[in-house]
């Protein structure tokens, strides 16, 4: 039976544009209950140079790197190797491409997941993030589905701000469904991860008494679960077993303040075998049976190609299949976006 493990992704810290300590982020997950966080500072591997990755008690740090080309799309570089003895090159990535940058990575032995894919411009907050421009290049095995900041972000004006400061988590309305509907498409062709992010800053606001987040309040969001068939042991093979997870789309992402999604699963049983999210099942002829079971009461979705398949009201659902497609779940709990798995690919 697979282990769930729940973790926070796609973190800034002082190391970049985060002005936070790490060590005060690793307080905040370890209060939080998280198993893990991976870290993301812009263009550097610093935080792995300086010792942060690895076990902090029962909390495991990974340090990925946010690559941040000065005008083009960014990406999540994940288990790959630094590029340069003291692990910092900034301008390196800063005056590179997306497409070159992408493909270092990955000649590197890195796996890259696009970044707020769609990019995002708040002239009055200063700022501009360019979108993803290079679907075809096949170098990527993920995208960030769902980032907190960018969800609270989208409807964000001068005249709303106090109400949403106030109020942060009732603007989150869920992945954008132009996002999952290219998803949807891209998985048509081959896999493509999603995983979850926060873009997690922590910035001080002049008349505030408080910051917009503290990192506290962020990892009780939007998380990433993993799934992996065994018990995590303090050791650092833990990493590569957490990354492979996030490369192999064994993991679904899900909103944990409306309610701890541990637990949920999605599984297809083709009689003689079991497959889980992220797996592809190739030549079946007979039917597929779907099996999805809720920790919670929600309204559950079971999708091919990005249309419903099947829906109810419960914790579980049932469904057979003889048809090709893309299979995802999504779940809601009070018309709220909570769950959305991984694909099982049925080609």
């Amino acid at each position: 039976m697979l282990k769930d493990y729940k973790g926070a992704c796609h973190i800034h810290t002082e190391y970049s544009d985060g002005s936070i300590r790490i060590s005060d982020v690793i307080t905040s997950a370890q209060i939080t209950g998280l198993d893990f966080v991976i870290l993301s500072d812009h263009n550097t591997f610093l935080p792995k140079y300086d010792g942060w990755e690895g076990w902090h008690d029962n909390l495991l740090v990974i340090i990925g790197m946010e690559v941040s080309p000065r005008r083009e799309g960014h990406f999540l570089a994940l288990d790959t190797r630094p590029f340069t003895d003291n692990y910092d090159d900034s301008q390196k990535y800063r005056d590179m491409t997306s497409r070159d940058c992408l493909d270092d990575v990955v000649n590197n032995g890195g796996a890259a997941f696009i970044v707020h894919p769609f990019g995002k411009r708040k002239i009055s907050f200063s700022i501009v993030l360019e979108a993803w421009r290079h679907w075809e290049h096949n170098g990527f095995v993920g995208i960030e589905i769902w980032s907190y900041l960018h969800d609270w972000i989208d409807d964000l004006k001068l005249s709303n701000l106090w109400h949403f400061y106030k109020h942060p988590n009732l603007q989150i309305k869920g992945p954008d469904p132009k996002l999952l509907s290219l998803w949807d498409r891209l998985g048509q062709k081959r896999k493509v991860v999603g995983i979850s992010g926060l873009d997690a800053h922590y910035r001080k606001i002049p008349f505030a008494k408080r910051p917009f987040f503290t990192y506290e309040e962020l990892f009780k969001t939007i998380r990433t679960h993993v799934l992996i068939d065994r018990e995590l042991v303090k050791s650092n093979e833990a990493i590569r077993f957490i990354c492979d997870a996030h490369k192999e789309g064994r993991c679904y992402v899900s909103f944990d303040l409306l309610a701890d999604a541990t637990g949920f699963n999605f599984v297809a049983d083709s009689g003689d075998r079991i497959y889980y999210m992220g797996d592809e099942v190739f030549n079946i002829k007979k039917k597929i049976h779907f099996s999805i079971k809720s920790p919670h009461q929600a309204t559950i979705k079971l999708l091919r190609n990005g249309k419903i398949y099947k829906e109810c009201e419960g914790t579980s659902l049932e469904s057979l299949s003889t048809k090709k497609g893309v299979f995802r779940v999504e779940a809601y709990i009070e018309n709220r976006p909570w769950v959305f798995t991984n694909p099982i690919y049925v080609r």
